[in-house]
């Protein structure tokens, strides 16, 4: 649930301020507008938990609201709300890639260790096993030197020994840092990533919507779903591949 939720009269008023913005109009109303959502920084800001990184953190989704403001387009049938929340999370995640490693690291490896991370996870469930370096250089199109040499800079992120004394409730009964580390809340990593596909599925066709839904949603086959479409498997292929399509340009992928 995300704050500053919005009846269908506040979000027309609020689309009709962004018209008069974009127009030209007073100056003023980027304040406004700005002003009107300043608590949705902090609410994400603190998602990621409160620790001594969070006046930081305030800051720079405070960044992702300005820059959702002055990139927002009220004419591409998206929600003010759904767009500022994608922006504000993609700041804060951006700030966590460039900002929390212990070691200096070349952004091009911080940016190849992502694509090395999603790549593996994608053909894992391709390929049903663990992919080797060679299978994710190739998806990726690099060396496999490139892969290890990525996947070994992780080792400079964020680097606190484990056997670290961290201090119980009241300063006593301190236990070492491994004991105390929990799971990594998925839901909070892949919220900006939901609401950009749910905003390129509003995008697409009825029929475009049902194939995508019931093919990686469902986990049902094309066969499967031209039986409940009453049309060739042929036809669900290109409707798919046609979603895709309109996704991947959408998502700006």
């Amino acid at each position: 649930m995300t704050p500053d939720s919005q009846t269908p009269e506040k979000s027309k008023a609020l689309l009709d301020m962004f018209r008069e913005l974009r127009a030209g109009g007073d100056s003023s109303l980027r304040d406004r507008i700005i002003e009107q959502h300043i608590n949705m920084p902090k609410f994400f800001a603190n998602r990621f938990g409160k620790h001594e990184q969070q006046e930081d953190l305030v800051q720079v989704a405070n960044l992702g609201l300005i820059n959702a403001v002055d990139r927002f387009d009220p004419d591409r049938g998206v929600e003010f709300n759904t767009f500022a929340t994608i922006t504000i999370l993609g700041e804060i995640k951006r700030y966590f890639r460039d900002k929390t490693w212990s070691l200096k690291v070349p952004r091009r490896i911080k940016d190849l260790n992502i694509a090395v991370n999603q790549t593996i996870e994608r053909l894992s469930q391709q390929l049903d096993h663990q992919p080797t370096y060679e299978e994710v250089a190739a998806e990726i199109g690099c060396s496999v030197e490139d892969v290890i040499e990525s996947r070994e800079a992780v080792m400079s992120y964020r680097m606190v020994s484990l056997d670290k004394e961290v201090d119980g409730d009241g300063g006593e009964g301190g236990s070492p840092l491994i004991e105390m580390i929990g799971g990594i809340d998925k839901k909070i990593d892949q919220l900006s990533d939901r609401l950009s596909l749910q905003t390129g599925l509003k995008q697409l066709k009825d029929d475009e919507k049902f194939v995508i839904f019931n093919r990686y949603f469902e986990n049902l086959s094309q066969a499967e779903i031209s039986k409940m479409m009453n049309v060739s498997q042929m036809q669900v292929s290109r409707l798919q591949s046609a979603a895709l399509e309109k996704l991947k340009k959408l998502l700006g992928n």
